[in-house]
């Protein structure tokens, strides 16, 4: 009886401990999603007043953590932009701009990835400060008068910018005679318009069918003349 007593008492302390413990975890797991929720919350309201704020401005701020986001800027007043990125993404798409004056990007990323894709036929000169990152400036120089500057100042820790310029026209079309979209389109207009049995049926290029699509428009307005 006696003994059976001394193990009683002997587990008592262990209870107690391991309830202080579980005790402890539950007020710490409670105390940190009290944080991350009222954390949530002012990034939330801050989210909503810098877009506020961006769209009467023509110099905008982004700021972000642990969230990707994706920017277009079109035909709105654009001077140049304040981003802040920590461990997220962020893809800048800056190809329908319409640029009137240079512009100005301030970029401090840590623990992220940013890509700016800029216009056609403007410069990008890049100022940057790199801790184990890495920037890549893929935009050709150009000369002129009226090429505008995209100046680039940036802090990149444990991260990647990447700017890179949109195509040309010429460029473009290039690339659609590669990946034989013009070809299968050639396709379809003589299916549709009754060129191939003027061709014999035979497979031309895209050239070819474009001489002999002038060639009977040619005709149809002389036969509309002689009427």
């Amino acid at each position: 009886m006696a003994k059976k007593e001394m193990d009683y008492s002997a587990e008592q302390p262990k209870r107690g401990k391991l309830t202080r413990r579980l005790l402890k975890i539950a007020i710490v797991y409670i105390l940190l999603d009290n944080i991350v929720s009222s954390y949530a919350k002012y990034r939330k309201r801050r989210d909503e007043k810098l877009e506020e704020e961006n769209a009467d401005s023509a110099y905008k701020t982004y700021d972000l953590f642990m969230n990707s986001k994706e920017i277009k800027i079109g035909d709105e007043r654009f001077s140049g932009a304040n981003i802040k990125n920590c461990l997220g993404g962020v893809n800048l798409d800056l190809q329908e701009l319409k640029m009137t004056s240079d512009v100005f990007l301030n970029i401090t990323n840590v623990f992220g990835g940013i890509s700016i894709k800029v216009p056609y036929g403007v410069n990008v000169k890049c100022d940057c400060k790199c801790l184990s990152g890495g920037v890549s400036n893929m935009v050709p120089e150009y000369e002129g008068e009226d090429v505008h500057t995209i100046y680039i100042e940036a802090k990149v820790t444990f991260g990647g910018l990447a700017v890179t310029a949109a195509k040309s026209v010429d460029e473009t079309v290039e690339d659609m005679f590669e990946e034989g979209v013009l070809e299968n389109l050639s396709k379809e207009i003589v299916k549709e318009s009754g060129i191939g049995k003027e061709m014999g049926g035979k497979e031309s290029g895209v050239g070819e069918i474009i001489d002999v699509a002038a060639a009977k428009e040619d005709g149809t307005q002389n036969s509309d003349k002689e009427e």
